[in-house]
């Protein structure tokens, strides 16, 4: 069984690195890749982060939350080629030859005896009661290259060396767009480590907007989108915000404000407003630079929702992924909300994604419980403030029982729409906060208009 210290271990490390590479496309190698003396380059293998853990109860191979890779013929080579107590990082993976590694292969393989399963060691953390989490990499890769010089299905990283960020387009060229690679890995020579893939494109279903570019509630801030699972039936993917000029921010509004549906669910925005949900009619098409399934310590869960009778209800959380520096790039008039186009297929070919998203939840829908709209009207000016109470039936931690929900419209004020949102697991506690909201807002000349 594995100690408790090494599965935090394990966990530290999957944070800790992630922020030490810098994604990077393709494309932009020339001017996103510093200026270094020389780089190392490496192929990047498209599997699972595993750890190779040898301590007193024998060898274990593991993922960041201490999850056993099961293959026999993996271990018994660790045991060869390991004579000491250690944590060593590598990525495993599917083999094929002259083919792309891809992730979801090796989750289709991984129990399959006939299947060729590798791991490609590309880090140390400890070995022998030595640490090396803040030595240089030439020493590392020294005792990597040691240690697994003899390896058949585990060895070590294979890099070269290069001076210019020409050869890195050059291998990149060569690798990625020629021979179908998932990407490269590039050292900085005391510098930086990038991560360079091909840029990514998506098509995906438009179902929400916020306002708020830049504090201005006049301007489109983001777009929120997702994928369809089936009719009517929608996975959350994204938010994008970046890749729109000053004059779509306010042109597009119009047609977007026209499509506005009601919803029972509140998905926050950049703005720290909710987004405005609208009928599932649009498609669009953002770029990024990489697409993941996994934080540092879970997989990426968020809603599932279902459009009936001109609203979305939550269904439920599933598995998703979040986009790497996404980017619009304009509207797709020649693709329809259909799941052929904008469906599952735009994520699973590139990532895999649990198939039990494809599953339906037995949670009830959200009821509102408590609805108060009050209006006032001053020189002509009509405001507006509505508060909104609902229990949302989740059966999970991951979403509050209850919501209070305000919108607070004012015409003559700088920021004309303010709201505000409070979540609570007690009921008697988001009632006291819906009513004393109430007593403290609406003075003289409020009247009620729907409850």
């Amino acid at each position: 069984m594995v100690q408790d210290n090494i599965k935090q271990i394990l966990r530290s490390y999957k944070s800790n690195q992630a922020s030490k590479y810098i994604p990077v496309r393709g494309d932009e190698i020339l001017t996103k890749v510093f200026d270094c003396e020389k780089y190392s380059i490496s192929t990047k293998y498209d599997g699972h982060l595993c750890f190779i853990v040898k301590d007193k109860s024998g060898v274990h191979l593991l993922n960041f939350n201490g999850e056993p890779f099961e293959r026999k013929e993996l271990i018994d080579e660790s045991i060869t080629l390991l004579d000491k107590e250690g944590v060593l990082v590598g990525e495993i993976f599917n083999f094929k030859e002259n083919e792309r590694t891809r992730s979801f292969d090796l989750v289709k393989n991984l129990k399959n005896n006939d299947s060729s399963i590798k791991i490609v060691v590309f880090d140390i953390i400890n070995y022998d009661g030595t640490s090396y989490e803040k030595s240089l990499w030439d020493e590392k890769k020294e005792l990597i290259d040691k240690l697994f010089s003899k390896g058949k299905n585990i060895f070590s990283i294979e890099e070269i060396e290069v001076s210019s960020r020409k050869d890195i387009q050059t291998e990149f060229e060569n690798r990625v767009t020629n021979k179908n690679q998932e990407g490269l890995i590039v050292r900085g020579f005391n510098g930086p480590i990038f991560k360079i893939k091909p840029k990514l494109t998506f098509d995906f279903v438009v179902l929400g907007y916020s306002l708020g570019y830049s504090d201005n509630f006049n301007l489109l801030k983001e777009l929120l989108f997702g994928i369809m699972i089936e009719k009517n039936e929608f996975l959350i993917v994204g938010k994008v915000g970046g890749g729109f000029t000053i004059e779509q921010r306010t042109s597009l509004l119009e047609g977007l404000q026209n499509l506005k549906v009601e919803s029972n669910l509140i998905e926050p925005s950049g703005s720290k407003t909710p987004f405005t949900f609208i009928k599932p009619e649009k498609v669009i098409e953002v770029e990024s630079v990489d697409i993941v399934n996994n934080t540092s310590d879970q997989i990426i869960k968020k809603s599932v929702i279902k459009f009936d009778k001109n609203k979305y209800s939550k269904i439920d959380n599933k598995p998703s992924v979040s986009l790497i520096s996404p980017v619009f790039k304009g509207f797709r008039d020649d693709k329809k909300v259909e799941t052929d186009q904008v469906g599952l297929v735009q994520i699973t070919r590139l990532i895999e994604l649990k198939n039990e998203v494809t599953e339906t939840s037995n949670k009830s829908n959200s009821k509102i419980l408590k609805k108060e709209i009050y209006s006032k009207e001053m020189k002509g000016v009509k405001m507006v403030k509505k508060y909104f109470l609902w229990e949302t039936n989740s059966s999970t931690e991951d979403y509050p029982k209850f919501v209070f929900y305000k919108i607070d419209y004012s015409p003559s004020r700088g920021d004309k729409l303010q709201r505000d949102i409070k979540v609570s697991n007690n009921q008697s506690q988001i009632e006291k906060i819906f009513s004393d909201q109430i007593e403290t807002d609406i003075k003289k000349g409020w009247e009620l208009i729907s409850n």
